[in-house]
């Protein structure tokens, strides 16, 4: 335990001495996050509106009592505003030329089905130009999905218990089924209520964590390049005394990076990147990963140099997968996919979670992820290092 102590505290000292830990670890994801966040976010009342298109072939009370409902709910006022189609083809012409955001389309019939407890269906339109206006509409029908189920059962029930069938649609709205209660969920990461200072403080966290843990990588080149490895290799203690100093070192570092610009984050904006257990336990398990996997780069590099460009490589190429850089909604679909094959695509659905009102149990399927692919890559970075630095 002794060797690795020393192993680490050299390496934690050549670090803040050379300067390049402070760099780094602090000044740059600090500086990066809150100049993204002053130019993007930080506003507590963002501008945000959003035009939904209504294609109404029922005619019907229910969309009419939707529209009423969702413009008086609080969540919406004074972001949305909803405009009347013919057709469905009216509808998506208005969404590509940006008219509207996204549309609803109530099919003929919809209010009397529901009403004899047949159920129904609406089809939403949107585009991926328009997210927040594809959030409201998703949100809407949710919730017009639920009051439907609900005044489905409702009705069979009040069947099945004998009401006259005359009766039962004045029986239900007596007992309950007050119409739609439309409200719009936040969500600061994926597109609803959207906190780009929360959105990139985390971005720029998760990113340089990469770079934070790729300086003792470099510095395990060096070290071989100059001949201090195999000195050290030479002295009577375990040969992974090297690999696991410097690696416990780039782990402190990046833990250190993320819980600061974490904690400038929400002074600077005050915005909340969530339940603080939640928040840390992503960040440990991000950092983990990170660690694991520049030292798995690492291993595959013959110079200090070739670590750098791997290093970069793997952090740019994740950050930009993981939703680091740009906003996974923003993404093709097949690249949204992709992205939940890096460990910052995961912590930005967590964060996601989180920032939803999740806590702790919401984000447990994030942090194993991300911790089981820490695993994978420290299980390949020892197979690695035995059969070249350590050998």
């Amino acid at each position: 335990m002794r060797p690795l102590l020393v192993v680490g505290g050299r390496e934690l000292a050549a670090r803040l001495r050379d300067g390049t830990a402070l760099l780094i670890a602090l000044v740059a994801p600090i500086v990066l996050a809150t100049m993204f966040g002053f130019a993007l976010g930080g506003d507590d009342d963002p501008p945000l509106r959003a035009t939904i298109g209504i294609v109404d072939h029922d005619g019907g009370e229910f969309p009419a009592s939707v529209r009423r409902e969702a413009l008086n709910a609080e969540e919406l006022r004074g972001v949305l505003t909803f405009k009347s189609y013919v057709d469905e083809a009216a509808a998506r012409a208005a969404i590509d030329s940006g008219e509207a955001g996204a549309a609803i389309v109530f099919p003929a019939g919809f209010s009397a089905s529901v009403g004899a407890g047949d159920g129904g269906e609406v089809t939403v339109l949107e585009s991926a130009d328009t997210p927040l206006a594809g959030v409201i509409a998703r949100s809407m029908v949710d919730r017009i999905s639920a009051l439907v189920d609900a005044r489905t059962l409702a009705v069979r029930a009040s069947l099945r218990a004998g009401v006259p069938p005359e009766d039962v649609k004045l029986f239900v709205e007596e007992n309950g089924a007050a119409g739609p209660s439309l409200e719009l969920a936040s969500d600061p990461v994926s597109g609803g209520a959207v906190d780009l200072a929360v959105y990139y403080g985390s971005g720029m966290a998760v990113m340089f964590a990469f770079f934070v843990v790729g300086l003792s990588a470099r510095g395990l080149l060096t070290e071989r390049q100059l001949g201090t490895l195999a000195r050290m290799r030479a002295a009577p203690i375990p040969a992974w005394t090297a690999v696991a100093g410097k690696g416990a070192v780039g782990f402190l570092l990046a833990l250190v990076s993320m819980c600061a610009t974490w904690l400038s984050s929400e002074l600077i904006f005050g915005a909340s990147w969530g339940p603080p257990l939640g928040v840390l336990a992503l960040i440990l398990a991000h950092v983990f990963a990170a660690t694991m996997i520049v030292m798995l780069v690492a291993s595959g590099a013959r110079t200090d140099a070739q670590a750098d460009g791997y290093t970069l490589g793997v952090a740019f190429v994740f950050a930009f997968l993981g939703g680091s850089l740009v906003p996974v909604y923003n993404l093709p679909d097949f690249l949204q996919t992709v992205s939940l094959a890096t460990p910052n695509g995961w912590v930005s659905a967590g964060l996601t979670e989180l920032a939803a009102g999740g806590g702790l149990a919401d984000v447990a399927l994030p942090v194993a992820v991300v911790a089981g692919i820490g695993v994978v890559a420290g299980v390949l970075a020892v197979l690695r290092f035995r059969k070249g630095m350590l050998a």
